[in-house]
């Protein structure tokens, strides 16, 4: 694709400019936005561009280049992602995507991260605003390759839950900080967890002495250890 070559920023300056709804053959693939019919005047598309319009950390800004996905899925309506991979060679690293009124999700705006996993986002919002200033804030960490603590942490979950029956392949959610959430292939029922490396920061309820440890963390199931 045409855009391929621009930064973020780049994209934002053409976009505040007006470029990108001139009437040019080539304009769609330049704006990343050739996969959608009538994207001027698609309002899902609208609005992940001013998600786009939004990133302001000069890590996405001059690092990533970005393009939109129109998605047709088996159940359910139509959805729009927006996709921010590195202009290096090792993009998929860092890479990232967010959703919008995706069926799959639970929220309004969802971001898949390739550093939280597939299946479940690393975070979600109601609103563009919150999501914005995430986005911005998860950019930091991307450029100095900081790993969260909830990285481990979730990794950790995923472990007990296969440890207590559960495929590999189990969404883990975040629930806050600290906690954590999978629905249970065997019965169909919610499962509430907790985790943490350092008992100090443990949430209410947490029962140290009903824990695991796995990998240096602490997990805790209040809903029954994970067993049907």
């Amino acid at each position: 694709m045409i855009q391929n070559k621009i930064s973020v920023r780049q994209w934002q300056e053409m976009y505040q400019a007006g470029i990108f709804h001139q009437d040019a053959f080539h304009i769609p693939e330049q704006a990343g936005w050739d996969d959608f019919y009538d994207p001027l005047n698609n309002k899902g598309l609208q609005n992940l561009s001013k998600l786009a319009m939004s990133i302001t950390h000069p890590f996405v800004l001059d690092n990533y280049h970005v393009y939109f996905l129109h998605h047709t899925p088996g159940v359910g309506p139509m959805f729009g992602c927006a996709y921010f991979d590195l202009l290096s060679e090792d993009r998929n690293k860092k890479a990232f995507f967010v959703a919008l009124d995706s069926p799959h999700e639970r929220k309004k705006w969802a971001l898949m991260t390739r550093r939280y996993g597939d299946g479940a986002p690393e975070f979600e919002s109601s609103n563009i605003r919150s999501m914005s200033r995430y986005i911005n804030s998860m950019a930091h960490e991307l450029e100095q390759d900081i790993q969260p603590a909830f990285i481990a942490e979730k990794q950790a979950v995923a472990l007990y839950a296969l440890f207590h029956g559960e495929p590999v392949s189990i969404y883990v959610y975040r629930e806050g900080n600290h906690q954590f959430s999978y629905t249970s292939f065997q019965d169909q029922r919610k499962r509430t967890v907790m985790a943490v490396s350092d008992l100090n920061e443990a949430p209410p309820g947490f029962v140290l002495e009903q824990a695991e440890q796995i990998k240096e963390i602490y997990v805790y199931c209040p809903d029954g250890n994970g067993e049907a």
